[in-house]
């Protein structure tokens, strides 16, 4: 690129009686402008992708393949589903809908029809289904391509092989296992990940709880039993092992207990807490408190905003959240009430709501607590000022 020559000042001309040159300050202001404008116009373009097709195929075993094309690189979708009626939604954020139509008719293997909604800032596709499926997403160009099974994965879509026989993408593998004994005699099972918002999913049977890491590679120092005994915590060892479509870790456990898993950036924790028999009914009771419709969830480090919209929008609740909240969650949740799944939330992130008729207020506990505490004292001080009111007219005329 070549580089201009500063121009020498001229000396100014001086013109005709009433001529004033056009000050330089206002005409850069004028073009500075118009270039913003473009720049916002072209930015504006930019940001919004269209959904332009949906098409479908078939596939063995009464699987079912959608191809969503945009007009630009897909977004990831944030899905969630319900149980009856069975339903499917997954939100695309930062498209609109470039579709002629609002409702697609499919009619193949378990998968009836999809409705397509619109709103400022996503587009969302809600897929009517005979029964729950799993799914599986995966991006080519500018296709999102989505498969539904009719039972839930054990992995997403096909990965290369590494060198560990386990399918993972990009080098996506765990890095260490480790255990540690909480200050209320909890077990941590801890994972460090290569990278985050790796999926993982939990099952409890019994005496064992099951971990898997789909689509993630084991190195073979770590494919090993951990033996925690001596810890003095219901876990009693782990055994991690390689499969062929990830990673599986099988967790001992003994006596009653309870479970809470999260993820931050590149570090699983699974807790497992030991419960005495008065704790293990006050849990049973607390659990048969929430009467929500059913519903499952599934994100990736999402906006905490982002899903206390989505149950909003599940329960045709006012949801309104304080200019505070902030941070993203992992979580999967699966055929849990919404009033449960919202209370998790809330636990997760340190938030407490107060509900108001059809209106939900969400804040931090911190600022909700300092907000009654004003409230309780604004009160106390009114009524303490009460008697030094002046009394009405009627007991002013009688003094008098």
């Amino acid at each position: 690129m070549t580089q201009a020559t500063p121009r020498r000042p001229q000396p100014r001309t001086p013109g005709p009686r009433g001529y004033r040159p056009r000050p330089l300050a206002r005409s850069l202001g004028r073009i500075l402008a118009l270039c913003l404008l473009a720049l916002s116009w072209q930015g504006a373009g930019a940001a919004e992708t269209a959904l332009e097709e949906i098409v479908y195929n078939t596939l063995p075993g009464d699987r079912l393949q959608v191809v969503l094309r945009f007009s630009g690189p897909p977004p990831q979708p944030e899905g969630f589903t319900i149980d009856d009626p069975p339903r499917l939604a997954l939100d695309l954020r930062g498209t609109r809908s470039a579709l002629d139509t609002r409702r697609q008719e499919i009619e193949t293997g378990l998968t009836r029809s999809v409705h397509i909604a619109e709103t400022p800032d996503r587009t969302r596709l809600v897929f009517n289904l005979v029964r729950l499926v799993g799914y599986d997403t995966r991006t080519r160009g500018n296709d999102l391509i989505l498969t539904l099974n009719p039972t839930p994965p054990t992995t997403a879509a096909a990965p290369a092989r590494d060198g560990n026989g386990a399918a993972a993408p990009e080098g996506r593998r765990i890095t260490q296992v480790d255990f540690r004994r909480g200050p209320e005699d909890e077990g941590r099972v801890i994972v460090d990940l290569s990278e985050a918002g790796v999926p993982v999913d939990l099952v409890r049977r019994g005496e064992r709880i099951e971990l898997f890491f789909p689509r993630t590679a084991l190195p073979e120092e770590l494919e090993r039993r951990l033996d925690v005994t001596d810890f003095a915590t219901p876990v009693q060892h782990i055994d991690t092992l390689r499969e062929e479509n990830g990673v599986r870790m099988h967790i001992a456990v003994h006596g009653e207990y309870d479970t809470f898993s999260y993820q931050t950036d590149g570090e699983f924790t699974l807790e497992v807490k030991p419960l005495t028999e008065e704790e293990r009914e006050a849990l049973q009771k607390e659990r048969f408190q929430y009467t929500g419709e059913r519903l499952s969830l599934n994100f990736q480090d999402i906006e905490v905003r982002s899903v206390l919209q989505l149950i909003a929008d599940f329960t045709d609740l006012n949801v309104v959240v304080s200019d505070s909240v902030s941070g993203n969650i992992t979580l999967r949740l699966r055929n849990v009430p919404w009033d449960q799944a919202l209370d998790i939330i809330l636990k997760a992130k340190g938030l407490d709501m107060r509900k108001n008729g059809n209106v939900v207020y969400v804040a931090p506990a911190e600022e909700i607590a300092a907000r009654e505490r004003l409230l309780l004292e604004a009160e106390q001080q009114a009524a303490e000022l009460a008697p030094l009111q002046s009394p009405p007219c009627q007991d002013k005329c009688r003094l008098v």
